[in-house]
């Protein structure tokens, strides 16, 4: 089994929400870790914080990954402070709810910015880095989490979907681009935390119509990150998909 152990980690939107908690549990298997945010500085603080009380080191970064220069310039603040970074975890996420006869302008730019165009200029800038130096430490891992909106139609989220299925479309290409010191994977999580409020109604018939009847956890998507980061080294390219099975659900065949 590979080991975190004094690896550094770079989580995007790591200051909050799924991003905080993997943040946390790769510092919890030995990694010192970078805590992407953009306006979460008071998160980001507390989960810094957190991670220092491990006994592990915390940077704190800021950047809009809507922006080119912000995202690339995370990653070189990364690479200056600590030298290296061995994993990256692309989890930031936009989530505009929009009909497609809604969608705007500003809805493609956030969407296609955040999956997309932020998540090419910091693999870049991580990736090169990755690429250039002459160590025996065994592969990188870059991990982008997408959803199932990358795969299924959601009328609500229409933007949001086509950003998550270009961000999976991104991993493949990654991970041929990146070979062979990188392995790129993507986790592709079904229902996990509810949004903030006004989602009750609609996460309960999630769960009902989950082959599982259940909802998933944040625990469930660290436990595979941690997988795919500490166990078999020939998977590459892979989405792994934590969703109870809810991409497999047809109601016209039960």
């Amino acid at each position: 089994m590979n080991s975190l152990h004094n690896k550094v980690a770079m989580v995007t939107g790591g200051s909050h929400r799924v991003g905080r908690e993997i943040a946390l549990a790769l510092a919890r298997a030995g990694a010192h870790v970078v805590v992407h945010h953009f306006d979460h500085a008071a998160d980001a603080a507390q989960t810094a914080t957190d991670i220092r009380a491990m006994g592990r080191e915390a940077l704190i970064v800021e950047g809009n990954m809507m922006k080119w220069d912000d995202a690339a310039r995370a990653g070189r603040e990364a690479l200056a402070h600590f030298g290296k970074v061995d994993v990256l975890i692309n989890s930031a996420s936009s989530f505009i709810p929009h009909g497609f006869f809604e969608i705007t302008e500003n809805d493609v730019d956030v969407e296609l910015g955040v999956h997309v165009k932020g998540v090419v200029a910091l693999s870049q800038v991580i990736g090169k880095a990755i690429l250039q130096r002459d160590d025996d430490e065994g592969y990188a891992n870059i991990i982008n989490i997408v959803d199932l909106g990358a795969f299924l139609v959601d009328l609500g989220y229409v933007m949001h979907n086509i950003g998550k299925a270009a961000l999976e479309s991104l991993t493949h290409h990654m991970c041929i681009a990146l070979a062979p010191k990188v392995r790129v994977n993507s986790i592709c999580p079904g229902p996990i935390l509810k949004p903030p409020s006004g989602y009750e109604e609609t996460w309960e018939s999630l769960r009902k119509t989950n082959p599982q009847h259940e909802i998933g956890s944040p625990q469930q998507i660290i436990e595979a990150i941690l997988f795919l980061l500490t166990g078999p080294t020939f998977v590459n390219g892979v989405c792994l998909r934590v969703d109870g099975g809810t991409y497999w659900y047809r109601p016209n065949v039960h």
